[in-house]
């Protein structure tokens, strides 16, 4: 008797630990997609232009996501395209948020350190994302607002 209770109850566990797991929520589909909006490029804290551009998010993994931001800008303040995967997603309530701690995009030989930190809210997107270019010594800041 009190062995069929014990494996009852470890059964019982592991039900509810399995409908845990298969009752999350994959909040990646919900935002992807792509939007179109304004990207302003600054470097220590100075605006260096805006720029029309359009975002492409994609769902990569359950709460992943990767954000493509098009090339931009000219010359020496010239950015190609940057991929930026492993995006988090989180919800709270009706917002949305994407979080990339420290990642590293190599293009050609020049590597690209940054992060990102956004949300979408209402269909609109909106990010910061501080990049570092190769040897640059400050971070070129690129805030992105959707229409």
């Amino acid at each position: 008797m009190i062995k069929t209770r014990k494996i009852l109850a470890l059964a019982t566990v592991v039900a509810l630990g399995l409908a845990a797991v298969s009752c999350s929520k994959d909040y990646s589909k919900d935002v992807e997609g792509n939007y179109d909006g304004t990207i302003v490029m600054a470097v220590s804290g100075a605006t260096q232009g805006s720029f029309d551009a359009t975002v492409a998010v994609k769902s990569t993994s359950d709460n992943e996501v990767s954000v493509t931001l098009p090339a931009m800008g000219e010359g020496r303040m010239g950015m190609p395209e940057l991929a930026v995967t492993g995006v988090s997603v989180d919800k709270d309530g009706s917002t949305y948020t994407l979080k990339k701690g420290e990642f590293t995009i190599t293009v050609g030989e020049t590597p690209y350190v940054g992060s990102l930190d956004g949300t979408v809210k209402d269909g609109k997107l909106g990010f910061t994302c501080s990049v570092k270019p190769g040897a640059m010594p400050m971070n070129i800041d690129l805030t992105f607002s959707s229409k």
